[in-house]
């Protein structure tokens, strides 16, 4: 897939982020993820992250053990408002590409160390 199509697909399919949501994503699939905050009439990117072997299981290490203290303190409070997105990638390359990508084009406030 390309990068344009691949970057449309974070920016438009919000899903909420709690733990059956997560866990209904492909085992063992690599790929970039974007959590989202909804803020008037277009969201707000919070977080965009990476995982060169399983993106589901590096959205769960979010949901329960989030190292990050600023995005651990943005999913404390805004819990249930919160909503990520993800594109699959076909390799590492492709997934390290659009995460850069994006992170320099929506500039997501817990990014601090990639912006």
């Amino acid at each position: 897939m390309n990068p344009f199509a691949l970057k449309y697909q974070l920016e438009r399919e919000h899903r909420p982020f709690h733990s059956a949501e997560v866990r209904s994503l492909p085992l063992n699939r690599r790929g970039v993820y974007a959590l989202w905050l909804p803020s008037g009439d277009y969201p707000e990117c919070l977080y965009v992250g990476i995982s060169t072997t399983s993106v589901r299981q590096r959205l769960l290490s979010h949901l329960y053990n989030e190292t990050n203290p600023e995005l651990r303190r943005e999913l404390a409070m805004f819990g249930d408002d919160v909503q990520f997105s993800v594109a699959f990638t076909d390799d590492d390359a492709q997934t390290r590409e659009l995460e850069a990508r994006v992170v320099s084009d929506w500039q997501p406030r817990c990014n601090v160390r990639l912006r």
